[in-house]
């Protein structure tokens, strides 16, 4: 696997990371809702909990 990960955050678009795995390019774009009231310690610990609830 190819670890060249690659940051962008500059202008207007959204801060994304770019990773070439093999001959495919993989371009992974953040958003970050402005109305959102979860913070992200919370939405970690509850992606963390569901999974485990369903043995994943």
């Amino acid at each position: 696997m190819n670890d060249n990960i690659q940051t962008t955050t500059t202008g207007q678009t959204p801060p994304c990371v770019q990773q070439t795995i093999g001959k495919t390019k993989y371009l992974v774009e953040v958003y970050f809702s402005t109305t959102s009231t979860q913070s992200v310690e919370d939405k970690l610990k509850r992606v963390i909990l569901h999974d485990l609830e369903h043995g994943k």
